[in-house]
């Protein structure tokens, strides 16, 4: 018997790996993604001799005819091709942060690119230019810098519009007393901001870009649903259904972070897939076609994305969203493995500074653990057949799936807020199904310039609950500890045991699955 081919292990471990020999776009998008992410992070050389290494390994799964030939290429070339457009991305940044002029007065033409917020008479954004003009010298090349503008030079302020602004450029400095990865400054450079920017002179130019009429059509949502709303619901519903955190005070949000529950904030893969359910079940109770269905679950998950003004996680959703549904359009085989990767890696090789941004780590991170855990728990919700021990089964998957999210975010939590929760899991399962009412319920009420009170009386009730229940839960002492922030050798090697492992848990449970079907 051949030492390669026969071995009971080898062929364990082969049946392990069928799901990669089978998704070859995925495992190609994949390696982009751990390929740039790891340029994007990690010194230069440390890359390399990363890259060089997977191909042995490679090269070993090849010999002992573990993964096909096709396979190793797909990943290698995924790797290779990430890695050298993540170093590319952090070498430009740096370059910029460098050489751009500090302290001198420049014109710049551009767009605003993200949602302008008005505190204090400010009005604060990021803007993007693809030139910057000295009294000594230009610049050619796109940077972004993040603007503040009080409101007696410029009343109205709306994402999309082109502006041209006259003033002094500076060098991010920290806020005094900011913990190093909390700062001002580390937070810009993680949005690719490389110079701030206070104009004196500020001029509206008549091209706006695409982004307008949907920031204008934003505005207009978010005064709906707090018109229909009271004030403290009115806050809660527009943050979680619009991104429109302005109305929060601080200590509500320190209660999300607390209870890790800071995520429904931001239109993620939560809300679109909330918004998905919700579209599908309306339009099969309207006994619509499943592609006219799927079709209109596509229009609507990009006309939350273009409105809810959530970045790259909301993007992200509905690239996979679109995916999923237009597997139904075409009558293919549903696969979110690759949906995910194809999501990922679009976003990624759009703009590579979308793998800094913490909105899009967390997105991608939860969305991937729910994906690799979901042939465990799904094992775990349908082996019985009595209806009470299904239902018991299907709540502990429940509790499985939300104790698996809390784990997977729980370096990222350190990282970026100095605590972890333990309370996630509970939290998150309590303030599920408000969630989705304020999501769904939020979204038709500020569509409506009038409604009466009663339709709107069970989004003010969900979005108090949800108010209530994180307050309560982040009032326990033991709702989050403060954690050291993780070094990104511990992040990444940490990441690569858990889906390792929830991969093997799934693909077991597959095994064991077919054994009982046969």
């Amino acid at each position: 018997m051949n030492s390669r081919t026969g071995s009971p292990t080898l062929n364990r471990w082969r049946r392990h790996l069928q799901a990669v020999n089978g998704r070859p776009l995925a495992t190609f998008c994949a390696g982009y993604l751990a390929g740039a992410g790891a340029g994007v992070t990690f010194h230069p050389l440390w890359v390399i001799g990363g890259c060089l290494l997977l191909l042995v390994v490679g090269w070993l799964l090849r010999y002992y005819r573990l993964i096909s030939a096709g396979v190793i290429l797909l990943s290698a070339a995924g790797v290779w091709l990430g890695a050298v457009q993540g170093i590319r991305y952090a070498w430009q940044d740096d370059l910029l942060w460098r050489t751009l002029p500090d302290n001198d007065v420049v014109i710049a033409t551009g767009e605003v690119v993200t949602e302008p917020i008005l505190r204090r008479g400010t009005w604060r954004f990021i803007f993007r230019t693809d030139s910057l003009a000295t009294a000594h010298q230009a610049f050619r090349t796109p940077v972004q810098i993040w603007v503040s503008v009080p409101v007696e030079r410029v009343d109205t302020l709306f994402c999309g519009e082109r502006l041209t602004l006259e003033g002094r450029l500076r060098n991010p400095s920290a806020q005094p007393g900011a913990r190093d990865n909390d700062s001002f400054t580390q937070y810009l450079r993680r949005q690719g901001v490389s110079r701030t920017l206070q104009p004196y002179r500020v001029q509206k130019l008549a091209t706006p870009g695409w982004r307008l009429p949907f920031s204008r059509v934003r505005r207009t949502l978010i005064d709906n649903l707090r018109y229909h709303l009271p004030a403290c619901e009115g806050h809660i519903a527009a943050a979680i259904a619009l991104n429109d955190r302005t109305g929060l005070n601080n200590e509500i949000r320190e209660s999300f972070r607390r209870t890790g529950t800071i995520h429904i904030l931001s239109p993620s893969g939560t809300h679109v897939s909330m918004l998905t359910v919700a579209v599908w079940a309306l339009c099969r109770w309207f006994r619509l076609p499943r592609r006219t269905s799927a079709l209109a679950v596509i229009a609507i998950i990009w006309l939350f994305a273009s409105v809810a003004g959530g970045g790259a996680p909301s993007v992200r959703a509905a690239v996979m969203g679109t995916l999923v549904a237009s597997a139904v359009v075409l009558q293919r085989e549903l696969d979110l493995p690759t949906s995910l990767a194809c999501a990922g890696f679009l976003l990624v090789i759009t703009d590579t500074g979308n793998l800094r941004d913490p909105g899009f780590q967390f997105s991608f991170v939860l969305v991937a653990a729910m994906v690799a855990a979901s042939g465990w728990l799904g094992a775990l919700a349908t082996n019985e057949e009595s209806p009470f021990r299904r239902v018991t089964r299907w709540a502990i998957a429940g509790i499985g799936l939300s104790v698996v999210c809390a784990v997977a975010s729980a370096p990222l939590t350190a990282l970026y807020y100095g605590q972890m929760s333990l309370i996630a899991p509970i939290a998150n399962l309590i303030i599920a199904l408000p969630v989705q009412m304020v999501t769904c319920g939020g979204l038709a009420s500020a569509c409506l310039p009038w409604v009466p009170e009663m339709v709107t009386l069970p989004v003010a009730m969900s979005a108090w609950l949800v108010d209530e229940s994180v307050r309560l839960l982040a009032s326990l002492p033991w709702a989050s500890v403060d954690a050291p922030p993780p070094s990104r050798a511990f992040i990444a090697g940490f990441y690569a045991l858990l889906f390792a492992f929830l991969l093997l848990l799934s693909a077991r449970a597959s095994q064991q699955r077919t054994a009982i079907t046969v």
